[in-house]
């Protein structure tokens, strides 16, 4: 990992096919970016990236840090170090994402650095003009991506503190073995701004490429909704919700809804309809749905971390289990009841009952058809509509217009729950039913840790579903962790390699560490 952000794809390029739908056939050298085919095989290792960056650890690793889960006795330490907050700055997922998001972020840099070169090297017709004006937009969304990804985990929220230490800032493309010349962290303001402009200039270099159910591509309403995700993180309400609403009411990606059922047969057709979303990736309520093949070997990492563990005779063993409040938050006219189950779970001589999270069951389509059990992998669903839902609701409650966010609100709840009866909620209980929801629509996603960490409230796991099969039934380091807000591991460690090969910022580790 030693100085990785300035050394790494210095010669050679891993690049894909010209179609993401094939796996990486060769390599581009940087001397031999001579047309925009060259740039398509580039920019679709970007997306590889993309999906990288939104599976895998760094997804259920905060999930399985916060008050979602109990570990079973049989999770044999499987993730221990992050649910009982263990880790130090030589921890794997601290390096890893912090690898990825500035592996990225220079793979954007000098796939931009290129883009600017080919103008002088041939002549480009206005196709090919158009069509390097979105691969510029796609590019610009990367960038962004991965420093709001790399600043809500290793900085302060933007809402506690602007002058903290934030990300560092690479925006060329210059490999160099001169460690004077390597930046120093900026400030969580500076990171912010950096997001927002990238962002911004990817909305307009995308602005006529049209949003679409289940993309795989980036689209203008991807980049908005990025948006608007990145403003209800700042505390930015008015663009929080000027972006999502603007999704949210325009109609393109219609919720699965019960509104209008009128037979049993209506029920089940939603029943199936919201079940297919999530077991065969219809991609419906999605705004961007990231490519995946089997047969092409190109998959995603999955979310699902031991949640289900069914083995080939049906026998349950899961790592992970809901906490009893989570079980309780859904009442049982709503169709997310469908993203869990009651089982018999075993754990060699030990037996018992409870509820497991079975949200990611796996995509048959995305195994090899030959195994009897599942490889819980599906397609990385990475803006849907019930977010965006949320977040009006979200900003419009902090905001102090409590009509309009009870009406978002009530809009996702009147699709999730059959019969449902509108409720007004005000002052601190609209807010609290928002979180609330925000747990149910979005468990086993990766927001949970950041969520909390933005509310600045810490957390408590409660009371077990079932003791017996919980580790450490009682302990305060596992079944009843608790944490408070100034708890230091909510900023994770900058990577010990890069603290030791940067010395600009040998003195800016986060504190704790």
């Amino acid at each position: 990992m030693k100085k990785l952000i300035f050394t790494l794809i210095s010669v050679i390029l891993l690049a894909t096919s010209c179609s993401l739908e094939k796996m990486p056939s060769g390599k581009v050298s940087t001397n031999d970016i001579q047309s925009v085919d060259d740039v398509a095989k580039l920019r679709n290792y970007l997306y590889i990236r993309l999906r990288g960056m939104y599976s895998g650890s760094y997804i259920y690793g905060g999930e399985l840090m916060s008050d979602l889960f109990h570990a079973s006795i049989g999770y044999g330490n499987r993730g221990g170090i992050y649910h009982k907050w263990q880790w130090t700055s030589t921890e794997s997922l601290a390096e890893s994402l912090w690898g990825h998001v500035y592996f990225t972020t220079a793979s954007a840099n000098f796939l931009i650095q290129e883009m600017d070169k080919l103008a002088e090297k041939i002549e480009l017709t206005d196709a090919e003009k158009a069509e390097l004006e979105v691969f510029y937009g796609e590019a610009y969304f990367m960038k962004a991506a991965a420093m709001f990804e790399a600043v809500k985990m290793f900085a302060e929220p933007y809402t506690k503190s602007t002058s903290a230490l934030g990300m560092m800032i690479v925006d060329t493309y210059n490999p160099t073995s001169d460690a004077s010349t390597y930046p120093a962290r900026s400030t969580v303001g500076e990171t912010y701004e950096y997001i927002d402009k990238y962002l911004g200039m990817a909305a307009t270099k995308l602005a006529k490429v049209p949003g679409e159910v289940a993309s795989m591509f980036l689209t203008a309403d991807a980049v908005t909704a990025m948006q608007a995700r990145v403003a209800l993180y700042k505390g930015d309400y008015a663009t929080a919700i000027s972006k999502s609403t603007s999704l949210v009411d325009g109609g393109k990606y219609p919720l699965i809804t019960f509104e209008g059922v009128a037979s049993q047969d209506d029920v089940d057709a939603v029943l199936e309809q919201f079940n297919d979303l999530w077991t065969n990736d219809s991609g419906e309520e999605c705004m961007m749905q990231l490519y995946a093949d089997y047969a092409a070997s190109s998959l995603p990492s999955s979310l699902e971390y031991y949640y289900i563990s069914m083995n080939a005779n049906g026998i349950y063993a899961p790592d992970y289990i809901p906490e009893q409040w989570i079980i309780d938050l859904y009442p049982d006219n709503d169709i997310r009841t469908l993203w869990f189950g009651q089982h018999t779970l075993t754990y060699q001589n030990i037996n018992g009952k409870a509820v497991i999270l079975k949200k990611f069951p796996g995509n048959k389509k995305l195994q090899d058809p030959s195994k009897a059990t599942s490889d819980y992998i599906n397609k990385i669903k990475l803006f849907r509509i019930a977010e965006q839902y949320l977040i009006a609701a979200e900003a419009y409650a902090y905001s102090g217009d409590e009509e309009n966010a009870n009406e978002y609100l009530n809009g996702l709840l009147a699709a999730r729950e059959l019969m449902h009866e509108e409720v007004y909620y005000k002052g601190d209980g609209l807010k609290e039913a928002i979180k609330a929801e925000r747990v149910k629509e979005l468990i086993g996603e990766g927001y949970r840790f950041y969520d909390l960490k933005r509310y600045g409230q810490g957390f408590a796991r409660s009371a077990a579903q079932n003791p017996s099969i919980i580790t450490n039934a009682g302990s305060t380091q596992t079944e009843l962790f608790s944490t408070n807000a100034s708890d230091f591991r909510w900023l994770w460690p900058i990577p010990q390699a890069e603290i030791d090969s940067n010395p600009q910022i040998a003195e800016q580790q986060n504190p704790g560490y």
